[in-house]
């Protein structure tokens, strides 16, 4: 029997690292993908004893690094007779500012970059393997700021909101082909504690940006979802999911 195959973007941490995690506990391989090296092997060394699957350190907001990673998946994958069950966009950046005047355009073209670009691209570049896999499932990590603006918050919540747009534009592609395609899925995690929410806050602080205060004391009053808890829900809607397509999948506390 074929092996079903994950593969997360960002797996170096956060989110990422926790549904690697639960995915491998379930019995799936994980393909793992992020910028360090030394952040995935970390990742790799916490997943359970006879967990299968690779590293594949690449930046994926670069042209050449994403058709890398392309091609070795199909190299990894093929060789063994595993399938690309599932492709987790998890990777995200965007840096705060202390307002629209502060904010770097080149800031914007990275997060749109990863954000949006890579998504994209390496959908459409793994497009044979998930049809091979069918049904196979894309899910895309969204954000609620795509939608609730808030002060120097542009680059992040700018980008979410494209990635929403792509969402739908997939959705309306896969619904008129005639091929094998893979459901697609968005989904909001809500506030989540992982490095890259306290890397952000602490920014946030330096801009002196008035969502400051409601993040401290989410934080310490524990109030944030843990990142275990949000990859059990995403596993349970790339396993689960009913229907081809479905958006807005938000953790209620």
């Amino acid at each position: 029997m074929a092996t079903d195959t994950a593969v997360i973007t960002g797996a170096g941490s956060g989110i990422g690292a926790a549904l690697a995690r639960e995915l491998a506990e379930r019995g799936f391989s994980v393909a793992l993908i992020g910028r360090r090296r030394d952040a995935l092997e970390r990742t790799w060394a916490s997943l359970p004893e006879g967990a299968t699957g690779f590293i594949l350190p690449g930046d994926i907001a670069i042209r050449d690094d994403r058709e890398r990673l392309i091609r070795k998946l199909g190299e990894c994958l093929e060789p063994i007779g595993a399938r690309l069950r599932y492709l987790v966009h998890n990777a995200g950046v965007g840096e705060p500012a202390t307002g629209l005047e502060d904010m770097d355009p080149d800031d914007l073209a990275q997060a749109l970059a990863v954000n949006v670009t890579a998504p994209f691209a390496l959908t459409q570049g793994l497009l044979p393997l998930l049809r091979a896999a069918y049904p196979s499932r894309v899910l895309m990590v969204g954000a609620g700021i795509a939608d609730r603006p808030q002060p120097g918050t542009g680059s992040y919540g700018i980008s979410k909101k494209a990635l929403a747009r792509l969402f739908e534009q997939m959705k309306m592609e896969f619904a008129h082909s005639a091929k094998s395609e893979p459901d697609v899925a968005l989904f909001q995690p809500g506030l989540v504690d992982t490095p890259g929410i306290r890397a952000h806050l602490k920014a946030a602080r330096r801009c002196g940006l008035p969502h400051v205060d409601y993040l401290d004391q989410a934080l310490a009053g524990g109030h944030c979802r843990l990142p275990k808890a949000v990859a059990a829900a995403m596993a349970e809607a790339l396993i689960n999911m009913s229907g081809r397509y479905f958006a807005g999948a938000i953790l209620r506390p």
